[in-house]
């Protein structure tokens, strides 16, 4: 899926971010470029920013009045450089009005994605303890502590019978 994004408030409203927003497997992918509004010569390379799932917190689709805004929630910072803007732990885009469907779309997809890949991580982490409780099990009192202490393999039965003599 891919949905055309821009951020219009950039540089006093002399240059606008304008790009894509794809959706991976497991990231986000944010190709844009820096273009100068005034006289229009200014143009910059293409940059790309992959967001892993993981980072993703929440993504929320506002409807304005004439546009529609794409916000992403991150809980932790992407290094980028200076012409993406990132406000507080967020990155904000402007889309199209006719692209809200599109939008939601998008937003639905990486939701469940997001919330698949924290089941996957919280799976693996069960089952990364569980094997840890195995250890944790066999290295407790086992069968052969006990047999080595006792070797008939019947302690509480030896202990009496010592302390009858």
């Amino acid at each position: 899926m891919v949905l055309p994004i821009r951020q219009d408030d950039q540089y006093m409203g002399m240059a606008e971010l304008s790009g894509l927003l794809r959706v991976e497997k497991e990231h986000v992918v944010l190709e844009y470029s820096l273009k100068d509004e005034v006289l229009g010569m200014f143009n910059s390379d293409l940059k790309v920013l992959k967001i892993p799932l993981h980072s993703i917190d929440d993504i929320i689709v506002k409807k304005k009045w004439f546009s529609v805004r794409f916000i992403i929630y991150l809980n932790r910072l992407p290094k980028t450089d200076k012409s993406l803007h990132i406000k507080e732990n967020t990155i904000s885009f402007k889309v199209k009005k006719k692209e809200l469907e599109r939008a939601e779309s998008v937003r639905s997809s990486l939701r469940l994605r997001i919330s698949e890949e924290k089941l996957q991580r919280l799976e693996d982490e069960d089952n990364h303890q569980k094997d840890k409780e195995i250890d944790f099990e066999f290295y407790s009192k086992s069968e052969s502590s006990r047999t080595k202490d006792y070797p008939d393999g019947d302690g509480l039965k030896n202990m009496l019978r010592d302390n009858d003599s």
